[in-house]
């Protein structure tokens, strides 16, 4: 059996440019497409280090500000465990293998890749945690407050007598 020459079968450079125009234009598309959605995403995670998140909010005091590292430490963490488990569930490589390195890296890799998520707002969980104890803090510095001007008064009553 021969195969015809593509001149003869009407597939000339000619034929064949307007299919390469097709694909050079779709891929011009595509790019543009990621392009764009790369950008919305670098949008998306610089406005999620604005105010929308309370714990990214300056701290009214030393004990506000523990309160807020402690909550986002705490979602970066779980987040880290549960990316963790996430993994866990994808097949390991049986054609190449894993070294112990890959798997040490990987692990650290992703141990980052949660905190960096977690300061930058996260899924919300240090969020709600802010707000479910800040109150508590708030009311444990009154308590001391009033507590050092009790003390106050009372080193002033002693030292009239």
């Amino acid at each position: 059996m021969q195969i015809a020459p593509l001149s003869a079968m009407g597939l000339t450079n000619q034929s064949l440019a307007p299919n390469t125009t097709y694909n050079s234009a779709q891929a011009a598309a595509e790019s543009s497409q990621f392009a764009t959605m790369l950008k919305d995403l670098k949008e998306k995670a610089a406005g999620a280090t604005s105010a929308n998140h309370i714990v990214n909010e300056a701290a009214s005091s030393k004990q506000d500000k523990a309160l807020k590292d402690a909550c986002k430490g705490f979602e970066g963490m779980f987040l880290s465990m549960m990316y963790k488990q996430m993994r866990a569930t994808v097949p390991k490589d049986t054609l190449f293998g894993e070294s112990n390195a890959q798997n040490i890296f990987k692990d650290m890799r992703d141990n980052e890749l949660m905190k960096t998520v977690a300061e930058s707002g996260g899924v919300g969980l240090a969020d709600m945690m802010y707000r479910q104890l800040s109150p508590q803090i708030k009311l444990q510095e009154q308590a001391r407050q009033q507590g050092m001007l009790k003390a106050q008064e009372a080193a002033a009553q002693v030292h009239r007598k």
